[in-house]
């Protein structure tokens, strides 16, 4: 491919974008139930999904009512940073409420692999507390998947969290 032919390929691409913007501004505005297509959209196809969470990261204000299935994604190795990401725009005092009850019922019943994305989603976001919880429990499981996944994030965290009593 010579110079010309990938400078036309890019301005093929910034036109598409510049095309995109308006309609995702429309969908935005104008869609009627918007979170639950992007609902619909989470558990679809891989660029329903895609989709769902680049417009997500612009447009986060379905974000929080979405939470349990962006956590869901955070479990996939395919939408793990792009769904970390999403989460990391819902603000603060939203999130929290919403996050705990999750991240606690995953912690209860998930395994080594699930327990290292969902401590790499709190690491993220920076969710030290529960993080910390995560860490505790994984060093508790009969498995030295857990273990290490305990290991290796007190050894990057615990200087962050809450001193022993």
């Amino acid at each position: 491919m010579s110079a010309e032919q990938g400078r036309e390929l890019w301005q093929a691409l910034v036109d598409a974008e510049r095309e995109l913007a308006p309609i995702r501004a429309d969908f935005y505005n104008k869609a009627q139930d918007r979170t639950a297509i992007l609902r619909h959209a989470l558990g679809g196809d891989s660029w329903q999904q895609a989709t769902a969470l680049r417009f997500l990261r612009d447009f986060p204000a379905d974000s929080p009512a979405l939470l349990p299935q962006l956590v869901d994604l955070t479990l996939s190795h395919r939408w793990a940073l792009a769904a970390r990401q999403v989460i990391d725009r819902i603000p603060r005092d939203r999130l929290w409420p919403l996050l705990v009850p999750i991240i606690d019922a995953k912690i209860a019943t998930t395994d080594p692999d699930d327990l290292r994305r969902l401590a790499e989603l709190l690491a993220h976001i920076r969710a030290l507390p529960l993080l910390e919880k995560l860490v505790v429990r994984a060093r508790g499981i009969d498995d030295p998947e857990a273990r290490e996944v305990a290991d290796d994030f007190t050894d990057q965290y615990r200087l962050f969290w809450s001193p022993p009593s």
